[in-house]
Formats: structure tokens, C-alpha cells, sequence
């Protein structure tokens, strides 16, 4: 017979809490630290013995807590930052739910000693997991230290399945790295068995943070601070040369709070494709400033997991960013020639006459940093190969044309560049791609488009826009709107017009084995010159250079 169904006990109800809120001693000191930032604190020390499960205390010079507070402070869902309902959607503490200490005072032994700044003594409280012990007054300077002892004493099965001292050490630094980054305004102090093992000084400086860390100076980093009418990024970046092979020395922090998110990261990481071997990761500490509304930081027991509205437009914000900082510092990752079975590595950068200074905003368009090119010819029916005063240039015909289409699609009047194809047609293609398309008609408007929703259901296309010069076979439209319908369905960090554009662009290209006449050659060459980067939408590279100097070696000249 099965078990009847009851209520657990505030003791047994207490630990499963615990067990989501509290996984091992760097929780302890995350619940601790965070609620030391959000009490206004520029000096942080945080203490550990054998790892954090012997002993944790973190002391800081905040504002400290109310003596008639302090008991209550210790109980579940008791907090100062929520007051109602809407409070939980517009989060701006690090903490707010109430259960950090409710959580870590059941699983061990806590003392907490307290003061504010108008306050003539301070109040010391202790608890036994969970168990009340007393309250007095004694003297101590203001803020609040709250010491842990004997974490998980009554939880053996939970001990257990800890890792080793060494490794919970490695977290606790791990985490003391990321806050610091996060907040650099406030000096932290990582004491381990009674060594100093870490200092801040808390004077905003995050070089000389990064550099305390990763031991890596100023000239290694990128300064990074861009906004637009919803967001704001700031931080550094690795140079592309100081890349490593994991995720670990990438950070980024939500309105402060450090997160831990996929699409974030993943953005980040296609941001650098072009300038990175494949597999490489940077340096990166960003904060992003989000509108608290438009946040949720209420879906993970730890908050590392946030939800955003408008995923899309942050992830293509991020994406931006990150690619106009590094257009403007730095070239595109080196580009393998193979001749005679050698490997020779050339730069982009060998096609800038003049490296662009450190910190420079000005846009890197081509027609600054390709010389006048004689055209030669084109070969294969894919590379068009063009005379240059210091080497030969191969151009990539389909990587050419998509970059300059994906950047006129993206204009907002684009009558300019396009005729308009005349189509007048009915298109079917199932209930779920004919919304994915619905959904983004205004997106085919700003493109040019002239698309509507039938009554029916389905999708009107009258009319759309096309290039004469470089117009291919005849567009599939069914084919090319499932496309765009599986493209917008996939997790991606551009903006639904970016997808739309990028597929539109791939598509309308010239082809390999489309062969161009010399003034069709000439033109794209011109229009190449006007984009803003030497790679098509996806990071391959539209241009390469075979030096001259490299050619005489060769020939033994």
C-alpha cells in the first residue's frame, strides 16, 4: 500500500531548501558576498579553513543590520528587498528572495556580529543549525561578520558527495575572480588557512584586476563601452593572440549579477570567429545594463540562470558590439596559402598600410585598406584575381557578393541598390513556417519585400527585390522562405532581420561556377569597396593577398 500523503516537517522542508540554495562552501560565500555588495560595502574580506567546510567567515564595512532585525534576518523568506509582487519583476539587489541565510544557518553552525554606523554597540547572534543559541550586545566595528562553522555536519549523505579541498579552494578563487571583475569598485580580500591569497584594491581599475588574475597587462585588453537605446555594455577583451582553450576566463555580469548563459556566451564566441582559430576562447568581462523589467532573475535557486524579454535584440546588441570593437582593433584571424606543399600564413592585416591605433572607433571599410586593384581575371568561375601594387588579391565571388548584398539588405532604403522582380504568387508551406513567416512580415517589409498574410492562412509575395547585374537562376521562392522559416527557428544570435538578410544574401549570390563578365567583375570589385568588412555574414574570409615578396622567394629571385 502506498505511502498517505503528509506535510513535511519545518526541519526536513528547511534542508531541501538548503540543499537548492547551499551545494558547497563557494555557495556559502556567494549568499554572504552578495548580500555585503548590496549593503553598500567598498571592503569585502572573506576567510576560509580546509576549503570552506571547517570554517567561512566574510566581513564587511556595509551598513549593517538593525539590532531588533538581526533574529529575523536568519528566518526563511525574510528580507529588505522585496516589499510586493511587482518588486520580483524589477529586481535590482543581487539578493532578494529571503533565503540565503535561513538556508546556510541550517546547515551549520552561524554567528553573525552586526553594527550600523549610528549604532553605539554591536549586536552578536548565533544559531546551531537552525537552533537558536542567544543574542548580546558587544563592541565591534560597524558592518557585519558572519562566521560559518561545521558546513554540512548534519548532512552527511550531502558531505559526501563534496569534492575535494583543493577543488572547492579552486571554485572559491574561481568565484572571487568573476565578483571582483563584476564590481571593481569594492576592494576583496581572499584569506586561505591563514594566508592572504587574493587582493583588490577596489579603485575601479579592472587592468590592474586582470592583471592581479591572469598576470596579462594593459596592452593585451580591449576597452569596450558601447549603448544604444536599451542596452549598455562595458568591460575589456582579450586581444584575439590571448585566446585559451576553454570558457573559464569568460565572465559576464547582468546589471551586476554575475550569470552563467549559453547564448550569451555563444554569442560572444561567434563574435570572435573571425579572428580566432576554431575552438579558442577569449578573455572577456563584460557588464551589461538591462532594464530591470525586461529581466527575470527569479528562475534559478542560485540565480546564475536569467530570462530575458526580447532575447534576440540583446544577443544581437552583444553581437555588435563586440564585432565593431574588435572590426576597428584588430585584423581577422591569418588565412592559410598552400603552395608546394607549404603552408604560408598571411594577415589581413598585410592589407592595412597603416595599423590602426589602439582604441580607434572609425569604422574599417575596405576602401580604406584595399589599394587600387587592376583587374586580371577570373579563374574556376569562383576567385577573381586582381593586380595590386604590393601582391596579388584573390577575391571570393560568392563571400564578396554576400557581404555586399547582406549590407544593402540591412539599409533601411535600399531602392537604390535593387529592381523590383515582379512575382505575384500564392505560397503554402504548412501551418508552422507559414507563422514563422508571418510572424517576421514587417522584418520582409523593411527588406523590401512586398509580402502579406493571406486570408487563408498562407503568404502573397507580389513582389521582391533583385540586382540585374549579378541576377542568377530563377529564385525558388517556396524553397528560399522554408529556408528563412528554419533559419528563424533555430537558436541564433543575430536579430530576426539579420537572419532574414544573411539568408536572402547567400541566396541571391553569385555562385561557384558562375562565370562573370569583366565589367561584372569590376563591379562587384567597387561595391566591395564600399562594405565594411573583408568576410561575407558567416566569417569567411572575401579576400586574401599572396605578396609579392613571397612569390620572388619562391622563384629564387
Amino acid at each position: 500500500m502506498p505511502n498517505s500523503i503528509k506535510k513535511l516537517s519545518k526541519e526536513i522542508s528547511m534542508l531541501i531548501a538548503a540543499g537548492e540554495v547551499i551545494e558547497r562552501p563557494v555557495s556559502v560565500i556567494k549568499e554572504l558576498v552578495e548580500n555585503s555588495i548590496d549593503a553598500d560595502s567598498s571592503m569585502i574580506i572573506i576567510e576560509i579553513e580546509k576549503g570552506g567546510f571547517n570554517f567561512i567567515s566574510v566581513s564587511d564595512n556595509g551598513r549593517g543590520i538593525d539590532s531588533a532585525e538581526i533574529k529575523l534576518a536568519f528566518e526563511r523568506h525574510a528580507t529588505s528587498k522585496i516589499e510586493n509582487k511587482e518588486d520580483i519583476y524589477k529586481v535590482k539587489s543581487l539578493g532578494f528572495r529571503g533565503e540565503a541565510l535561513s538556508a546556510i544557518n541550517s546547515v551549520s553552525e552561524v554567528e553573525c556580529i552586526t553594527r550600523e554606523k549610528n549604532s553605539k554597540d554591536a549586536t552578536k547572534v548565533s544559531f546551531s543549525f537552525s537552533k537558536f543559541i542567544k543574542q548580546e550586545s558587544i563592541g565591534s566595528n560597524y558592518g557585519t561578520k558572519i562566521f560559518v562553522r561545521n558546513l554540512f555536519k548534519n548532512m552527511p549523505a550531502r558531505y559526501k558527495f563534496l569534492s575535494s579541498e583543493k577543488s572547492e579552494k579552486s571554485k572559491i578563487i574561481q568565484f572571487l575572480n568573476e565578483i571582483s571583475l563584476t564590481h571593481t569598485h569594492i576592494s576583496f580580500e581572499l584569506i586561505i588557512d591563514g594566508r592572504r591569497k587574493y587582493k583588490t584594491d577596489g579603485n575601479n581599475s579592472i587592468i590592474s584586476i586582470m592583471d592581479t588574475i591572469y598576470n596579462l597587462k594593459q596592452n593585451v585588453f580591449i576597452k569596450l563601452n558601447e549603448q544604444n537605446d536599451n542596452f549598455e555594455i562595458n568591460g575589456i577583451l582579450s586581444n584575439p593572440n590571448n585566446c585559451f582553450g576553454n570558457r573559464s576566463r569568460m565572465k559576464v555580469s547582468i546589471n551586476g549579477r554575475i550569470v552563467k548563459n549559453s547564448s550569451i556566451y555563444f554569442t560572444i564566441q561567434n563574435s570572435y570567429k573571425p579572428f580566432i582559430e576554431h575552438r579558442r576562447f577569449p578573455i572577456i568581462s563584460v557588464d551589461i545594463k538591462i532594464p530591470h523589467k525586461i529581466v527575470d532573475v527569479n528562475v534559478h535557486p542560485q540565480k546564475y540562470e536569467v530570462k530575458f524579454l526580447s532575447e534576440h535584440n540583446l544577443l544581437s546588441f552583444i553581437y555588435t558590439s563586440i564585432s565593431k570593437i574588435l572590426n576597428n582593433n584588430v585584423p581577422p584571424k591569418s588565412i592559410p596559402i598552400k603552395t608546394n606543399q607549404k603552408t604560408i600564413y598571411q594577415n589581413y592585416n598585410d592589407l592595412v598600410h597603416e595599423q590602426m591605433s589602439f582604441g580607434n572607433e572609425e569604422s574599417l571599410s575596405l576602401k580604406k585598406t584595399l589599394p587600387i586593384l587592376r583587374f586580371v581575371g577570373q579563374i574556376k568561375q569562383l576567385f577573381i584575381v586582381c593586380e595590386g601594387p604590393d601582391g596579388i588579391y584573390l577575391v571570393d565571388q560568392h563571400a564578396a557578393h554576400e557581404r555586399i548584398l547582406f549590407e544593402q539588405f540591412q539599409k533601411q532604403k535600399n531602392e537604390k541598390a535593387f529592381q523590383m522582380l515582379t512575382i505575384n504568387n500564392y505560397y503554402d508551406l504548412g501551418v508552422t513556417s507559414n507563422n514563422k513567416i508571418i510572424e517576421n512580415i514587417e522584418k520582409f517589409h523593411e527588406l523590401g519585400w512586398d509580402i502579406d498574410a493571406s486570408p487563408s492562412g498562407g503568404i502573397i509575395v507580389r513582389s521582391i527585390p533583385y540586382q540585374k547585374l549579378y541576377k542568377t537562376k530563377s529564385t525558388d521562392i517556396t524553397e528560399l522562405l522554408q529556408m528563412i522559416s528554419s533559419d528563424l527557428d533555430k537558436k541564433q544570435t543575430d536579430t530576426q532581420k539579420e537572419i532574414i538578410s544573411k539568408r536572402l544574401a547567400c541566396h541571391n549570390a553569385v555562385r561557384a561556377g558562375q562565370k562573370l563578365s569583366e565589367n561584372e567583375s569590376k563591379k562587384l570589385l567597387i561595391d566591395l569597396e564600399n562594405t565594411e568588412v573583408p568576410w561575407d555574414p558567416h566569417g569567411r574570409p572575401a579576400v586574401i593577398k599572396i605578396k609579392y615578396d613571397y612569390l620572388l622567394k619562391e622563384f629564387g629571385r
